[in-house]
């Protein structure tokens, strides 16, 4: 095995991959563990014209439903440009219907701050003129986890209830 080789894979994570993936894996298998039923809407990269997926995850607990963007981002904000046209106006359009909870899980890489931000609360930030969400906004909900060297081990089932209690079922 070459030291290339070895650089690229170690303990059990690809290191070529990028950390928003490695996010998104972690948060499926936070998900998995705590008995939630998740599917990963995998990214189309075949270029055809309305084949984008408005978010990385569907997620199901009885009785809701969550469409479920994941984002990276280093420093104190996370530009809202970083949402495609096609996540926000479906996340918007899933967010209408009654026991359905969309928007978007921004990893404050520097911060070690993770919060989910309903599309509704990023919608009222962007039509106040906002061109980005800082780390420490009132808005939206962190989802809370124990760091683990780079990444953190996040609690479902608490993120979850924090989640109907914030925002109804």
């Amino acid at each position: 095995m070459h030291i290339a080789d070895i650089l690229v894979y170690v303990r059990g994570v690809d290191m070529s991959e990028n950390r928003g993936k490695q996010f998104e894996g972690i948060v499926r298998d936070c998900f998995e563990r705590a008995e939630f039923c998740i599917d990963r809407l995998h990214d189309q990269t075949n270029g055809f014209k309305g084949s984008q997926n408005i978010s990385d995850f569907v997620v199901f607990r009885q009785p809701n439903i969550m469409y479920l963007e994941c984002k990276s981002c280093h420093g104190n904000t996370f530009p809202l440009s970083n949402i495609t046209q096609t996540q926000w106006n479906g996340l918007l359009e899933k967010d209408l219907f009654q026991g359905v909870y969309a928007g978007v899980m921004i990893w404050w890489i520097d911060k070690d701050v993770t919060k989910f931000v309903p599309i509704y609360d990023l919608q009222i930030l962007a039509d106040s003129g906002a061109k980005s969400i800082r780390f420490d906004t009132a808005f939206g909900i962190e989802v809370p986890g124990k760091k683990k060297r780079v990444f953190f081990e996040y609690d479902m089932e608490k993120f979850w209830e924090e989640l109907k209690n914030e925002y109804g079922t």
